[in-house]
């Protein structure tokens, strides 16, 4: 009995003396807090939005379409592309998928070092408030337009203003937030608001009315841009190539194959998906020269140091 008692009093101090004391498991947590920020700092990070252009790059990022012992790949999620500018601009991303007007902007009035990987698909539709009752672009003659101001929406709404030819003004409002901008849709705010994917397949289920695509239009400003400040060549050819598997992905298998992503990270349900048109890719390749001189053109008329 006695025995048995001394080896029952060995074994708790054996117990002890494994166990780690409070200073120990500190210095530790301590110890994986500093890796991770350092993880992190290494980390090649694109900026994305919830938008169906950035689906190659979620896409290629939950499906680790890319070798992790060569690039360690994260995702900045915004919601505004304003803080996608922030971003470029600061230096805390690597990449980010903007449009031309936004970049050609960054480029020569904040002078941020940039250059092109791709082009993307991204386009926008300006969708009518059915209660509004507009039924074609004549009709916006005293109706209030949200759009993003210094991007392609931007561009956009000077466009359609001018094919429209109201015979009063065309009031235009800043709305960044995407997706605050498609509840302002469903609570009837304003009028009229530019979208893209999925926003916009969402915003025509409520019986609302499409009264112009930038596509039918020939319209192509989406792009992903590659900040050069501090270069990573090897990082950018990784993500790259990641990112023409993603394309072969979706263009294979279609958009709606990723119902999961598409619902996890652009908040869209089970209809809007269903409703989604076949969107295809291309891999990477340089934007249209044209595209880019009417980017131009639209900024050296309204002013590349307009605040």
């Amino acid at each position: 009995m006695k025995r048995t008692y001394y080896i029952l009093i060995l074994s708790m101090f054996l117990i002890a003396g494994c166990g780690k004391s409070a200073k120990q498991l500190k210095a530790e947590q301590k110890a994986k807090e500093h890796a991770e920020i350092e993880s992190y700092q290494r980390a090649y990070k694109v900026a994305v939005m919830p938008t169906l252009d950035c689906l190659p790059a979620y896409l290629l990022k939950d499906s680790m379409l890319y070798d992790t012992a060569k690039v360690d790949i994260r995702l900045k999620e915004y919601t505004a592309q304003m803080d996608c500018d922030t971003a470029m601009a600061g230096g805390s991303v690597q990449a980010a998928f903007s449009d031309l007007i936004r970049t050609e902007r960054l480029k020569h009035r904040q002078k941020v070092l940039m250059h092109y990987l791709t082009d993307t698909n991204l386009n926008w539709q300006l969708i009518a408030d059915r209660s509004s009752k507009l039924k074609k672009l004549s009709d916006l003659s005293d109706k209030i337009i949200a759009k993003t101001r210094f991007s392609g929406t931007d561009l956009l709404s000077n466009m359609v203003v001018k094919k429209a030819k109201p015979k009063y003004q065309v009031f235009q409002v800043q709305v960044n937030d995407v997706l605050i901008r498609l509840k302002m849709l469903q609570n009837h705010e304003i009028d009229a608001y530019w979208f893209t994917e999925p926003q916009a397949t969402k915003a025509l289920q409520g019986d609302n009315n499409s009264l112009f695509n930038s596509a039918d239009a020939g319209v192509h400003l989406g792009v992903v841009a590659i900040m050069d400040k501090h270069r990573r060549p090897s990082d950018e050819t990784e993500f790259a190539k990641a990112y023409d598997k993603a394309v072969e992905l979706i263009n294979k298998n279609g958009v709606k194959y990723y119902a999961a992503l598409i619902k996890k990270y652009m908040q869209a349900d089970d209809a809007t998906v269903r409703a989604l048109p076949d969107i295809k890719y291309t891999k990477v390749g340089p934007p249209r020269r044209a595209d880019l001189i009417m980017a131009r053109d639209f900024l050296n008329h309204n002013k590349w140091d307009r605040s």
